[in-house]
Parts: C-alpha cells; structure tokens; sequence
C-alpha cells in the first residue's frame, strides 16, 4: 500500500525549509522528503536529473548502497523477514556490478529486494519510473493463469495486437518463443523476483514476459476451444493504464459497485456510487484486479460500512511507535486502526469478490470487512501482498525504490501478507466459464447475499 496520506501534503511547502534544517528529528522517516520529490536521508548523493543514459562502475556502486543501507536502516521489520540481509547484500553486490546492461543492473537490484518476500519493496529502473508517471504501460496486451497443468488466457486488451490477432479469453497457450509453454514459464518463473506468495511471483513472471520496449515482438502458438492452433506474433505497445469506476444496480435488485485503484479521486466516485445505491437491499464490492493504492482512501470507504465507532485492527512499525511529524506532533499512522463510524451507514450485506490480483488497499479493506464480520469474501484467494510504504526514495541513477515501513494485523489477528484474504465462498477459475465468459464469482456472490442478514455493526 502505498503514499502517504493526502492530508499531509498541505503541510509540505509550508515545512519544507524547516524540514531541510533538521528532517532526522522532525520527519523521522522522510515522508517530507519524498513528497518533495527529495532522496531519502539515509544517503547525501544527488541525483542526476536526467539520468545518465549508461551507468559507470561507480555510479553503480552508490545506487547499490542507497537500496542497501536503505533498507537495512528504514525497513519496517528489524529481523528482515528471517532473511539475512547483509548477506544478501554480498551476494547480490558482484551480480550488480557486472550486469551487462542498465536493463540489467536494475533488475538485479530488484531482485536482491525480493529476497525479502515482500512485494511491495521493491526497485524500478528508470524506464518504469517514467511509464508510472505517465499512467502507461508498454505490453503484449494479455494476461495468464495455470489452470491444471496449461496455461490459460484470462484477460487480453482491446487495444493490443493480441486482441486483434484473435486471442481471447480460455485460449490455452501453446509455445512462447518457440518453445514449450510450460517451459517457457518455469524460465520465467526462475528468472523472476521472489514475491510475498506464489501468487505474487506468477504475477511477477507474467510482467517479464508481456511487458518490455516498445516494438519488441513475441511468437505464440495459441490453441482454441475446438482445438484448432494458430501462430501469432505479437508486439509490445504503449496502452494508457485507464482508472476506471462502474456501479449499477443488478438485475437481482442488489447494487454492483467495482474500481480499479485505491486513489482519492476513484474512491470518491465510488463513494458518490455507493450514496446511489443505498437502498439496494445487498451490495457486492468487486475487487478483482485492483492493485491498491493509499491507506486512507480504504479508510474513507470503511467509514461507510459501520454505523458505531469500531476498533479494525492494528497497524505495526519498526520503531513500535506511530509514523510521525514534528516530535510528535502530527501522527501520520496511528498504531491503532480505529474508525468513528457513519449513522448513516450502508447497512446491507455485503459480499467482496477478490482474486490474485486484488493486492495492497484491496486486500486490506477486503480482510478488514471479513474480520469484523461486515462483509463475506467471494472468489480466489488474493495477493497476499499488504504492508504500506509511505512513498518512493529517489535512486542515484534515477530509478525509484519503495520499501515497506508499515504492517497490519486484523482485528482477529490474522496478517494477510504472505497469506492474502482467504475467500469464504471460493470460486476458482476454470476454461468453459472463461470462454463463456461466464462470471460465476458474481453469480456465487448475489446467491450468498440472499442468505445474509443486515449488518448491526
């Protein structure tokens, strides 16, 4: 999860020449810093604006130790997750500095990160950086899941070369690059950042595969329905990365409510959707594919779904006090997840489709509801990817890292990272629904909200 609150960014410019004159007291964990667009304090390197277009042996050193000491001082769990960090740091160091290419170099660097089984801290290069900022994204324009022991399409783009050459969703893949599916992915797999589950890490393999320079290309062999084969070659290509929010109310009577991200702007048009659908006597919140995003627009969501004051859970850093300003002053994270509640609250039930890819913001307002007993989970088991960073630290050489400052833990106890939200009814994907595109997740979740009660909550 990730950014820091909204709500401090006023603070910013007023602050900025006090920070700069003693950050490490007042702004401990550098939330000013990044915000203005700083490195963190941990290294006094600047960074080159642009970045070089090929890093130097020495160039290559100062990025390594910025990630390194980085993390090993700010990262939220001391013991590093069981993993031996200055170890790992040795390892991975020779690696980095003998990577072919800058491609290379950080990649390596990113990888070195995953060791730490966390998905959210993490390296990108420069090239991804600027993509992030510009909402893009450079792909083959489809996405995969095993079912059994074949690779399956479940998502392709209307914009890519890959809808157009015929690709659809229950297509099962043949041959990547000449070579044997099942092949092609274990290389995938192997060559790939280790992630928070083995979910994270096949989602890890797909984007090695699918996205990439503009214009590269990629054979495939894809096998329909019938049985029938044809080959495709397919480039990568620029699509903008679209934030999208839809409701309705379903043919059942019980309100739809689905968005793709957990930014401010999105989750107040999905809160303006859920005034609209207040008197639906159910809703189901579709969190399919939603990567997350800030901790406090799935705080503005949760106040919506309780009418009492009601303690969520718990938040857990480093230090074992809360993320802070000024001595104090401002909390930005507080320890305890605590909401004042709605008398207005939607009180119907609620059902919360979920699958791999519902991650971060997602997993935790998802988790969040279960826990309390306010809503039931439908679908695949999620990400399992939630702990919070509180925005990027810049690189020498121009790439960004985040890593993870923040845990949570529900209010039963249960931490979703490294396990995800575990689905009350699950409802796994399988080649006749998706080639019908046939969405048994929504239709698992209305016959579940015809057996639920309101919420007292």
């Amino acid at each position: 999860m990730s950014e820091a609150p909204r709500s401090i960014r006023a603070f910013v410019a007023m602050m900025a020449t006090l920070a700069c004159a003693a950050c490490s007291v007042l702004d401990p964990y550098d939330v000013i810093g990044r915000q203005l667009g700083e490195a963190a304090p941990v290294s006094t390197e600047v960074v080159p604006s642009p970045p070089p277009a090929t890093l130097g042996a020495a160039a290559r050193e100062r990025a390594f130790d910025f990630v390194w000491r980085t993390i090993d001082r700010r990262y939220h769990d001391p013991r590093f997750n069981g993993v031996d960090w200055k170890t790992v740091g040795e390892r991975y160091r020779p690696l980095a500095l003998a990577a072919p290419d800058d491609d290379a170099f950080w990649d390596v660097l990113d990888r070195m990160t995953g060791e730490l089984r966390d998905s959210h801290t993490r390296v990108e290069s420069p090239r991804r950086v600027a993509l992030r900022k510009r909402d893009e994204s450079i792909t083959l324009g489809l996405s995969f899941i095993p079912i059994g022991d074949r690779l399956a399409v479940d998502g392709v783009h209307p914009d890519s070369d890959a809808w157009w050459a015929g690709v659809r969703p229950g297509m099962i893949i043949v041959s990547i690059g000449g070579k044997p599916a099942g092949e092609a992915y274990a290389k995938l797999l192997a060559g790939s950042r280790i992630g928070s589950t083995a979910r994270a890490r096949h989602l890890q393999a797909v984007r090695r595969l699918v996205t990439g320079a503009a214009g590269e290309k990629v054979a495939f062999t894809f096998e329909r329905g019938d049985g029938t084969r044809f080959d495709a070659v397919l480039a990568r290509r620029k699509v903008e990365l679209k934030r999208t929010e839809t409701h309705r109310v379903l043919p059942s009577g019980y309100g739809y409510l689905r968005f793709s991200q957990w930014t401010i702007p999105l989750t107040l048009r999905a809160l303006g959707a859920l005034d609209e659908l207040k008197s639906t006597p159910g809703l189901v919140i579709d969190l399919r594919g939603n990567p997350g995003g800030a901790v406090s627009a799935v705080n503005m969501m949760l106040e919506r779904f309780f009418a009492h004051p009601t303690v969520l859970g718990r938040t857990t850093t480093r230090t074992g006090q809360p993320v802070s300003l000024f001595l104090g002053a401002v909390d930005i994270i507080q320890l305890k997840r605590e909401i004042e509640g709605d008398p207005g609250a939607y009180r119907g039930p609620v059902a919360i489709l979920v699958d791999a890819r519902s991650a971060s913001g997602s997993e935790l307002f998802a988790g969040t509801m279960q826990a309390a007993g306010r809503a039931k989970v439908v679908g695949e088991a999620s990400c399992g990817c939630l702990l919070g960073f509180l925005g990027y630290a810049h690189v020498p050489g121009g790439a960004d890292l985040a890593y993870s400052e923040v845990g949570f833990e529900l209010s039963n106890g249960r931490k979703i990272e490294g396990e995800g939200v575990i689905p009350d009814v699950a409802v796994p994907a399988t080649l006749d629904d998706l080639r019908l595109y046939r969405d048994r997740a929504l239709e698992q979740a209305q016959a579940l909200l015809a057996t639920m009660k309101p919420s007292t909550l």
